[in-house]
């Protein structure tokens, strides 16, 4: 099989917690907690929703017509953003500083603005039905033994 003909791309991503003073959307610490330290629990059925484009997501709209209760414990490092209760805070600019500074490790351009987006996910991950996301750079580059590995 030619890859290359049939315009096959492979690439990972890479999903890693900053350890930051303060979570990225709201003022809360950023601290691990165990399940039996909960003081407070919400359950959520979500729902999807269109795209900025207008679209809806066929996997997410499967997932609304399974009517799964999602069960979520709170602590009192928890405030209101993260159950969806009150717009998000302006974003954290020390995790907007370390990711400039990976970003510039890894030969990448910069955007002039972030822009704050949302990215359907509705596997009960999260209690807004989406994540939210910001291209910080992009078309970057890492050298290995001689070879450049391409990062977009």
């Amino acid at each position: 099989m030619d890859y290359e003909e049939i315009g096959l791309m492979v690439g990972i991503e890479i999903h890693q917690q900053l350890d930051t003073k303060e979570k990225l959307f709201c003022r809360c610490p950023t601290i691990q907690r165990d399940v039996e330290e909960s003081n407070f629990e919400f359950f959520r059925y979500l729902r999807a929703k269109k795209s900025e484009m207008g679209e809806e997501d066929r996997a997410a709209r499967e997932e609304v017509l399974r009517s799964k209760r999602f069960i979520y414990k709170f602590y009192d490092t928890t405030c209101l953003v993260e159950a969806d209760e009150e717009p998000p805070s302006e974003i954290n600019r020390e995790a907007i500083r370390i990711a400039v500074l990976i970003a510039r490790m890894l030969n990448m351009k910069l955007v002039d603005e972030v822009h704050v987006m949302r990215k359907i996910v509705i596997d009960g991950s999260n209690t807004t039905g989406f994540q939210r996301t910001a291209l910080i750079a992009y078309d970057g580059h890492y050298e290995v033994n001689g070879k450049r590995i391409g990062i977009s």
